[in-house]
């Protein structure tokens, strides 16, 4: 029963255990299948993990460029309002050039500015100036005496034909008596008349005598030469031509010193009734340079490359019919100058191009200082005997026009900077002017300027350094300085010589009248005709600087040269160059009268300089 029993509660149990392990082989199946969908589950996860890893990556990159193209944009900005600042600059720089004053000087608010920010004390201080005495002091400013009113003219140069007006006979009784009046006095009233210019045809009756008596001889058989003689007659300027000296000095003074294009002095010889054509002039002008001008300028440029100072400047001409040349395309006329220390010398030479060859073709075994503005050529020539000086007046200039392509909103920190550079070189000047006053002879100048002016030009040169890292690249401040720094120690060569100036105003102001011509004239035909140009201008600018009239000079050239035996004997041409002691009195103005012609100013010239628009 027990066994019985017993083996019941076994199946039971084993029953039961069977159940249970079908249970647990359930469960493990259930586990089984979730641990699949769980591993399923875990890599579906991963691949999600990967592509959010992939797509947090890439909108990471996408930000990282976004970024990056942020802030090029933000670079592009800065720098197109960079370039438009420095354009805009360029274009009120270009206005000033085309309509502002040329004057160079500091407005006065500007300048006052600039002292009462940075120089309040020291620009007003003057240790000089003695303390003047109370009643001085205290007394009522006097008003300052009006400039200006009617200017009189020297009626005692003009020739005077009188007008006498007086009462005829039956008018001369008394309104009151009828006594004969008596002349009481006599009430002066000058006016000034014009007489027009007319044109005089001038006959030479040439006389030819013969002898007689070998006449009759002749006649009667004899074998005896009958003399025949012409009286002499001076040899006109061009053969065959019905030109004058005066009239061809008249065409040439119009068109080089008056600028009077060809066509204009025609219009006024047929004001004159005279059918004088501009071709007529032209072939005039060309044969009075080939036949006697051109002599006198080979000799001149020969005297010019014998000094050890020449001054040098070049602006732009136009040569229609140039060999291999387009018609717009620009030439050059060259301008080589003796210094202000030397009898006045000009000479131009017409050029196809503005390379350094020309000058270097000019100064070919020539050895001296060599006067410039910045012009990089003039620098770079193979020459060693070639000593290069800068121009003072150009550093300025470009102070100037940073001044003037400012605003009244521009930073004061670049006006303030401009001011001081600008101030250290007037302060130069200022010095070298009082020297060159107390100091006639050049050494005497080279020891003072040594002592004096060289302190000052070098605590600008030290400035110059100090400040050009500091300025904004490409704008107008950042290439003043940088030109200052450059050509400086070119300007300090004066320091040399006493007898180097400054500055190269002497060849850009004796350039000038080629440049106001260049406006009326426009152009020339061919190459032949710039080089007697360039000739014509050689002589009647240097003429004008030596105190002739220039006009009255050509018509001696013109009437002595043709009838001169040694002319071209060596030596021969020296009596007839401008500053010769042979120039009549009567071609050479007074000291008064040059002087007065010499401080004229001239119509404004606008010569825009391409350079500020190379980098635009």
């Amino acid at each position: 029963m027990s066994k019985t029993t017993d083996i019941a509660n076994a199946e039971a149990r084993i029953a039961e255990m069977a159940e249970r392990l079908e249970a647990l082989a359930a469960t493990v199946e259930s586990l089984s299948r979730d641990n699949e969908s769980l591993a399923a589950q875990a890599a579906e996860a991963q691949r999600d993990a990967a592509d959010a890893m992939r797509a947090v990556a890439a909108i990471t990159a996408e930000r990282d460029e976004l970024a990056a193209s942020r802030d090029e944009a933000l670079a592009q900005r800065d720098m197109a309002r960079a370039e438009l600042e420095r354009v805009v600059e360029q274009i009120k720089i270009a206005n000033a050039r085309l309509y502002a004053p040329r004057t160079e000087k500091v407005p006065p608010e500007q300048m006052s500015l600039y002292l009462q920010l940075f120089n309040g004390a020291e620009a007003d201080a003057d240790g000089s100036v003695p303390e003047p005495a109370y009643e001085d002091a205290v007394a009522a400013p006097q008003r300052e005496r009006r400039r200006g009113g009617k200017r009189r003219l020297d009626y005692e140069s003009m020739e005077t034909v009188v007008v006498e007006h007086e009462l005829s006979a039956e008018d001369a009784g008394c309104p009151e008596c009828g006594s004969i009046l008596a002349d009481f006095k006599v009430e002066v009233t000058r006016t000034v008349k014009l007489v027009p210019a007319h044109l005089v045809v001038e006959e030479h009756r040439r006389h030819v005598y013969v002898c007689k008596e070998c006449s009759k001889a002749n006649a009667a058989g004899e074998e005896v030469p009958v003399a025949i003689v012409r009286a002499p007659m001076p040899k006109l300027p061009i053969p065959g031509s019905f030109a004058s000296p005066s009239l061809l000095s008249h065409v040439l003074y119009a068109k080089y010193c008056m600028a009077n294009p060809l066509y204009r002095i025609e219009k006024d010889f047929a004001q004159l009734g005279s059918a004088i054509s501009r071709q007529n002039m032209a072939n005039w002008t060309m044969s009075v340079h080939e036949r006697w001008f051109s002599l006198v300028h080979a000799r001149m440029r020969e005297l010019l490359l014998e000094g050890q100072i020449i001054h040098a400047d070049e602006t732009e001409c136009q040569v229609l019919r140039e060999p291999g040349r387009q018609a717009k395309q620009k030439s050059r006329m060259w301008l080589f100058a003796a210094p202000a220390c030397d009898p006045p010398n000009f000479i131009f030479e017409y050029r196809e191009t503005r390379s350094g060859a020309v000058a270097e073709d000019f100064l070919r075994g020539w050895s001296g200082y060599l006067v410039t503005d910045g012009y990089e050529p003039y620098f770079n020539l193979e020459n060693d005997g070639i000593v290069n000086v800068a121009c003072a007046v150009h550093v300025r200039r470009k102070f100037v026009e940073v001044l003037k392509g400012l605003d009244d909103g521009a930073a004061e920190a670049v006006r303030s900077v401009a001011l001081e550079g600008r101030r250290m070189i007037d302060a130069v000047f200022a010095c070298d002017r009082q020297l060159r006053k107390k100091h006639g002879d050049p050494e005497g100048l080279k020891r003072a300027r040594l002592k004096k002016l060289a302190p000052k030009m070098e605590a600008f040169g030290k400035w110059v350094k100090a400040q050009l890292p500091l300025a904004v690249p490409k704008m107008a401040l950042h290439r003043a300085l940088a030109y200052a720094d450059a050509y400086w120690p070119h300007v300090m060569r004066v320091l040399e010589d006493g007898r180097l100036e400054l500055s190269n105003n002497l060849a850009e102001n004796a350039i000038r009248p080629f440049v106001i011509g260049r406006k009326n004239h426009l152009f020339s035909d061919v190459p032949r005709g710039a080089a007697a140009s360039a000739a014509i201008y050689s002589i009647v600018v240097t003429a004008g600087a030596n105190g002739l009239n220039q006009r009255l000079y050509m018509e001696w050239l013109l009437a002595e040269m043709p009838n001169d035996e040694h002319l071209r004997e060596p030596g021969g041409i020296d009596r007839y160059l401008p500053w010769s002691e042979a120039v009549p009195e009567s071609c050479r103005l007074s000291p008064a009268e040059a002087a007065k012609l010499a401080q004229m100013p001239d119509d404004p010239i606008i010569d825009i300089d391409p350079e500020p628009f190379d980098e635009i």
